[in-house]
């Protein structure tokens, strides 16, 4: 038995009594699960990937850095809310991609049903190591490390009264950002793949006394040791395993696995634009290859919690906690199930979507006027 009240899970055992006035919902031979975390999204920034004035999550051509926010860009009304909301997820981190700089701003934690959208903004400053990165600085690696590491040391003693920025500088508003940052509690969110990138940017955050969290992390397995003992968190995409660039010739499928026997908190991601509840498939195919179920699910449901700060509870099903909770017709980690019900803050959300109304119209082939309604 699982009492909710006022958005909040007030009870959880097996011999519970249901006070008087409860909604009851019989979910006897269903599995119920906290709601899903999808840790490195760019929903509700992106509506079509391929239609540029859709996208928000990036600057291209206006300097822009570590100042960039995506809070004001985020859309209630985008389609991809409600497709990955009726499949699970329940909240998401929505990061800014590296526009023409290695910082590329603040994300945010948004939930995909209820108001506001907003849950916590600058929930962490994300930056991006690699060839990806070096074009912004003259084309090398080195220099890439070099800037990140730049934009610490100035913020740190940063007074806009006697910083002149000089060509390609850090601007006053990005230095006034990592400023902010630094005397915040949020991570330094890394996109990195090539273990000894990932070994510097260790460094980095060891030296400047950061939290940090490594996004993607193709190579990751080869540092385990280190992460763990680093206290890093890797946000992994299992199935991003092929070795398709030189950051990536280590990859393989097993990564999350060694990462987890290593001790370090993975977080599953499906790091897409729109499809974050391809996050379920991670998992399942991370089980397959040797990740403990439960380790799987809480990766991206109490870990995902821990590593981005979330209140205390939350990504678990215990007393206190928010009622985030889907009930699935059986394993989440197989696709042949699905949700039924899903309830973000203790309400019951819409399980339609864009698709099952497009499905709903298009049923009957036999109805002449089914294009029109």
């Amino acid at each position: 038995v699982l009492l909710v009240r006022d958005g909040r899970i007030e009870a959880v055992g097996a011999d519970l009594s249901v006070p008087e006035g409860y909604e009851v919902i019989d979910a006897a031979g269903r599995i119920v699960t906290p709601g899903l975390i999808e840790s490195y999204s760019s929903l509700g920034l992106v509506e079509i990937s391929g239609e540029r004035t859709t996208v928000d999550s990036a600057v291209a051509e206006y300097p822009s850095g570590a100042s960039f926010d995506v809070r004001y860009a985020l859309n209630p009304a985008a389609v991809a809310l409600a497709v990955n909301r009726r499949d699970g997820v329940t909240r998401a981190v929505t990061v800014p991609r590296p526009g023409n700089d290695p910082f590329a701003g603040w994300g945010a934690l948004i939930r995909l049903g209820g108001e506001p959208m907003l849950v916590q903004p600058e929930l962490g400053m994300f930056a991006a190591v690699g060839a990806a990165v070096s074009a912004y600085v003259g084309g090398s690696r080195a220099a890439v490390i070099q800037r990140v590491r730049r934009g610490q040391t100035l913020a740190a003693s940063y007074n806009p009264s006697r910083y002149q920025p000089g060509p390609g500088d850090f601007s006053h508003q990005d230095l006034a950002a990592l400023r902010r940052f630094r005397n915040s509690d949020a991570p330094l969110v890394v996109s990195v793949d090539r273990a000894n990138e990932i070994r510097e940017v260790v460094s980095l955050a060891d030296d400047f006394d950061l939290d940090l969290i490594v996004a993607g992390g193709a190579e990751a397995w080869q540092v385990a040791d280190l992460l763990a003992r680093q206290s890093v968190a890797v946000g992994v995409n299992v199935l991003a395993n092929l070795p398709s660039s030189y950051e990536r010739l280590g990859a393989r499928h097993d990564n999350a696995t060694l990462l987890h026997a290593a001790g370090v908190r993975v977080l599953l991601t499906a790091a897409e634009s729109q499809n974050a509840r391809k996050i379920r498939q991670m998992a399942g195919n991370a089980v397959a290859h040797g990740m403990p179920g439960e380790a799987a699910l809480a990766a991206m449901t109490r870990e995902a919690a821990t590593a981005w700060g979330m209140e205390k509870g939350a990504g678990t099903l215990s007393a206190g906690a928010p009622a985030d909770l889907v009930i699935w017709t059986g394993d989440p980690l197989e696709l042949t199930e699905w949700a039924e019900a899903v309830l973000i803050d203790g309400a019951w959300q819409d399980m339609s979507s864009r698709q099952t109304r497009l499905f709903d119209r298009y049923e009957d082939p036999a109805d002449p006027d089914r294009a029109y309604r």
